[in-house]
């Protein structure tokens, strides 16, 4: 599926859409890029995607 992942600059908050205007939050999504996830969030009403420059770092596992 392709997609056009649009940048946004978070400033207070980021709770409505900047293309539709829908005001009840976002979908998430993740995709990982080598040893990071990319957070993503996606609009329910319009499905573009937002980039908000987000991201988790993996842990490596440590023995039991």
């Amino acid at each position: 599926m392709r997609y056009e992942v649009k940048k946004v600059k978070l400033e207070d908050e980021f709770k409505n859409c900047p293309t539709c205007g829908y005001r009840d939050g976002f979908h998430s999504m993740y995709k990982r890029m080598n040893n990071n996830i990319r957070v993503f969030s996606i609009c329910p009403s319009c499905h573009d995607v937002f980039d908000l420059n987000l991201s988790l770092t993996i842990a490596e596992k440590k023995g039991r």
